[in-house]
């Protein structure tokens, strides 16, 4: 889902006793799906090793138990 804030969220998350789950700003997520997607229309492209996916997420600031692909 998005929020227009963090503080959005949060009171989303209150009002329907739910969890948001990560809060990403959308800068983070656009640069993210601009590597994560990268070169996918290539008539040469191959899928990403799980090591290289995690490895985005890592290099986009995303890490802890939520973002981890195990």
């Amino acid at each position: 889902m998005a929020f227009r804030s963090e503080g959005d969220a949060r009171a989303w998350e209150l009002e329907r006793g739910g969890d948001p789950g990560a809060i990403v700003p959308v800068e983070v997520l656009g640069e993210l799906s601009r590597e994560w997607y990268a070169g996918r229309l290539d008539d040469a492209w191959r899928p990403y090793s799980a090591r290289a996916r995690q490895a985005l997420l890592r290099e986009a600031g995303l890490s802890g138990e939520f973002w981890e692909l195990g």
